[in-house]
């Protein structure tokens, strides 16, 4: 008999985009953030949606010119258990990316992963 893996989500989320023009840093920052929370839960996965459709590669929002509105961004979590840890720090951190004060989340060493979880 095949065992099946239940996965539990979170509702999907909007990241307000506080920046004025969302550029590449802060993209740089959202990498850096989610790269420091799989670290911590390497069983989760972060979605960042643009429009409803899940962005494989958050570098694609430049490629496809995407102006991103108020509520262009959502971010989902997802994991094989209902214990869903750093769900709303995650997101603080995000929705803090997304505005001007990003500069904290893309300032480490080279090859290291931020310590934020």
């Amino acid at each position: 008999m095949e065992k099946t893996t239940e996965l539990f989500q979170t509702a999907p989320r909007d990241i307000v985009v506080t920046n004025r023009d969302f550029t590449y840093a802060n993209v740089e920052a959202w990498k850096n953030i989610i790269e420091s929370y799989l670290q911590n839960h390497p069983e989760h996965d972060v979605a960042i949606l643009y429009e409803g459709k899940t962005l494989a590669n958050l570098i694609a929002l430049f490629k496809m010119e995407a102006q991103p509105n108020r509520h262009g961004f959502q971010m989902v979590v997802t994991a094989p258990d209902k214990n869903l840890k750093d769900v709303p720090k995650l997101y603080r951190f995000l929705v803090e990316g997304a505005g001007p004060n990003f500069a904290r989340f893309i300032e480490k060493e080279m090859y290291q992963v931020l310590k934020l979880f």
